[in-house]
């Protein structure tokens, strides 16, 4: 009995494993802490430009391909029926409200799976339920799967930028952060947004500080350059604020300068009124 039992958990771990799913799939437990990526470990992280990927085209390309600009990065797994779709969807509705800059032109996006089990079939099937999707967005946004086929892989790649996941064999699903990862042009981890704060400004604010030592050295985009001033991230919410300490310390100079003003003008009022007394 107990050999045939035995033989019933090798049989079903092979099988998990045939599915393609990773080597942590017989964890059934969740750990909160794999929802957490620690930023300040991972920012200025930067991808291998010569890893490879297969989109849903079947195309092969690697990362340095897509690289050149800022790139919007989204770790998902292609059989989501719930979050990764809502994800992807989610910047998708954001992309459409930016006007400051265009998709393909100025930045691109690269939605890359962690299930090996995935294919560009799979991609594909993932594209076409997304709705809305404009036919431009097309030419720099790619839906891709690692050309590595080996098994560790996707956790290899993941980890680079402090993704992690594993596989719940209870809910028969994938547990992962929900979030986007802006790189730099030269492929270097700049920002996260998490997918609960998806929105245009957002976005433009996440590009800008992955763009900066291209907007910082260009006379034209001055409006970028105080628009990323005026607003700073706020690591512990996951979201950008207007950057308050700024605004404090310009006030005070404001306030300042207007003290001293006042001062010299009330200065050359009473000096003035000396000279006419003394005629």
């Amino acid at each position: 009995m107990i050999v045939a039992l035995g033989l019933l958990l090798v049989l079903l771990m092979g099988q998990a494993h045939a599915a393609g799913k990773p080597p942590t799939a017989n964890n059934s437990s969740f750990d909160p802490a794999i929802m957490k990526i620690e930023e300040s470990n991972f920012l200025g992280q930067r991808l291998g430009p010569g890893t490879e990927f297969r989109d849903e085209t079947g195309k092969r390309f690697a990362l340095s391909d897509v690289l050149g600009k800022p790139v919007i990065l989204v770790l998902s797994y292609f059989d989501c029926d719930g979050s990764c779709p809502a994800v992807n969807q989610s910047l998708a509705n954001a992309l459409a409200e930016v006007r400051r800059f265009k998709l393909g032109r100025d930045y691109r996006v690269l939605t890359v799976s962690f299930d090996r089990a995935d294919t560009d079939q799979t991609a594909t099937n993932f594209v076409s339920k997304m709705r809305n999707l404009p036919a431009d967005f097309r030419d720099g946004w790619r839906f891709a799967v690692l050309g590595d086929p080996s098994p560790q892989a996707p956790e290899t790649f993941a980890k680079v930028v402090g993704f992690q996941f594993f596989w719940s064999r209870i809910d028969k699903m994938f547990v992962h952060p929900n979030v986007a990862v802006f790189l730099t042009p030269e492929g270097r981890v700049a920002r996260y947004i998490y997918g609960t704060r998806m929105d245009a400004k957002t976005v433009e604010l996440a590009l800008i500080d992955a763009d900066w030592g291209r907007i910082s050295e260009s006379a034209t985009s001055a409006f970028d350059m105080i628009t990323g001033a005026c607003y700073s991230y706020n690591y512990s919410e996951g979201r950008y604020q207007p950057n308050y300490a700024l605004f404090a310390g310009v006030g005070s100079l404001l306030l300042g300068l207007s003290l001293m003003g006042l001062g010299v003008f009330a200065y050359r009022r009473k000096l003035a009124r000396r000279t006419v007394d003394a005629l």
